[in-house]
């Protein structure tokens, strides 16, 4: 079986087993990365690259679960733009948990003229009968992700893509500007559960898709943007999450604005979740502890890729 990164440049381990799953507070999440002397494009450059060496990588069409983000959004503007075959899989929650994105996504779709199948599924019943088995099963420490677990593993026949391990940076200082302040490239472990609980099934997949070749990231970091942010010369930002739209509008100047979402707010607050979601979260941490997260300055990141 063909690892989630091309040819394991980016590798992770529990214990020190490769692509294990958490099972108790005490075990330990490491990860590798093994540096790449390539040229180093422009980040459109690398975008289509990154999905050129996806298509390469593997033989089996993909199902891309498009969430209505720009993350996955990019996902399949980069295919189109390629041609590579794929089908776009849209999961519509009942009771409207995450109608903003749907709706955007569905608008999103028509305009770039693409087919797509949506599943409607009901968020809260799952929450109340499987998210917390699935959770321990999968060793999902952040819960609002364990409905992506259950898509990638029910409801993709082919290579499950998502647009995860999105790149993330966060101020330290946080929006006090009268101070300087460094910037912190977060390496989490819950942003690999989609992919570690698949490759323990045996099954291929790309779930985080922003992670799959080290120039992607390198090109993110050259971003004329993105250094403005890492050297706060734009105050009031906190991280990189709500530039992401004038990011990649400069790619595509027709790409629908929008809001991060978490996908389970409703009609609530940007960045809330059900009430269900943070019981859940709570248990879970109590059982199997939040994960381990590693933070690295732009130098030190610069190091290990």
């Amino acid at each position: 079986m063909k690892l989630p990164t091309l040819d394991g440049w980016y590798s992770w381990s529990m214990n020190n087993v490769p692509y294990a799953l958490r099972k108790s507070k005490d075990d330990v999440c490491t990860f590798n990365m093994v540096k790449s002397d390539k040229h180093v494009g422009t980040y459109k450059e690398e975008l289509l690259n990154n999905a050129r060496a996806m298509r390469d990588y593997y033989t089996d069409p993909f199902d891309v679960l498009y969430s209505g983000g720009i993350d996955s959004e990019v996902i399949l503007r980069v295919f189109k733009e390629l041609g590579i075959k794929h089908n776009t899989l849209v999961v519509r929650y009942k009771d409207n948990y995450n109608k903003r994105e749907v709706d955007t996504a569905i608008a999103s779709l028509e305009q770039l003229n693409l087919p797509y199948k949506i599943i409607d599924f009901d968020l809260k019943k799952f929450y109340e009968n499987e998210a917390y088995d699935l959770c321990i099963k999968s060793s999902c420490i952040r819960v609002g992700r364990v409905n992506h677990v259950k898509f990638c593993a029910d409801f993709c026949d082919n290579i499950p893509i998502m647009g995860e391990g999105d790149i993330y940076w966060y101020r330290t200082h946080d929006i006090d500007y009268t101070v300087p302040s460094e910037w912190r490239f977060i390496v989490s472990e819950a942003s690999h559960n989609c992919n570690s609980y698949l490759t323990s099934l045996g099954r291929e997949n790309v779930c985080d898709f922003y992670e799959f070749t080290p120039n992607l990231i390198k090109a993110y970091n050259n971003q004329p943007i993105i250094q403005d942010l890492l050297n706060d010369r734009i105050p009031g930002k906190t991280s990189n999450w709500s530039s992401k739209w004038l990011m990649h509008s400069e790619l595509w100047p027709d790409l629908i604005k929008r809001v991060k979402l978490t996908g389970l707010e409703g009609d609530s607050t940007p960045g809330t979740v059900p009430e269900f979601v943070s019981v859940l979260q709570d248990t879970i941490e109590n059982e199997i502890g939040p994960g381990n997260d590693y933070w690295y300055t732009l130098d030190e990141l610069n190091q290990l890729i």
